[in-house]
This record gives C-alpha cells, sequence and structure tokens, in this order.
C-alpha cells in the first residue's frame, strides 16, 4: 500500500513542521519559519500525491492550502 504510507509520512511531515514552528516560537522568535512553511509543503505535497495515486478525487482543499503556503513561503524570503 505505496499510498498509505505517503500519508503517513506527509502526516509525520507536516506535524515535525509544526514542532519546529512552535519551538521557534517559545524560545526564538515569534515570525513563520521558513522551515516550517517548507515542512508543511513537502508533507501536503506527499497527501496529494498519495490521493492522486489511489485514484482519488483531488482534494481542493490540499491544493489550496499548498498555494497558500507557497505564497507565505514567498513572502517571507522576499522579507528578509
Amino acid at each position: 500500500m505505496p499510498t498509505l504510507d505517503l500519508v503517513t509520512g506527509g502526516l509525520v511531515i507536516i506535524a515535525l513542521a509544526w514542532l519546529i514552528q512552535l519551538y521557534q516560537v517559545l524560545k526564538i522568535n515569534k515570525n513563520i519559519s521558513p522551515l516550517f512553511v517548507g515542512g508543511y509543503m513537502i508533507g501536503v505535497g506527499l497527501l496529494v500525491v498519495s490521493g492522486y495515486l489511489a485514484k482519488m478525487p483531488v482534494s481542493y482543499f490540499e491544493l489550496g492550502t499548498l498555494v497558500a503556503a507557497a505564497i507565505v513561503l514567498v513572502a517571507i524570503l522576499r522579507k528578509k
């Protein structure tokens, strides 16, 4: 079941990205970390790919959050 592995991997990466962001907010600063956004995008991307491989309908919510995260990442990187 390769799609289940992609889903699990995607969710683990999203959870790790959130932990990185939480650590940075509590210990370093209150800004959104580019590492968090990148990790989140990779995790959501894996979820999109797993759905595609399972021949499930496209999740527009997942694609929407992927695009939104990309916009946030570009804005963060431009700000620096």
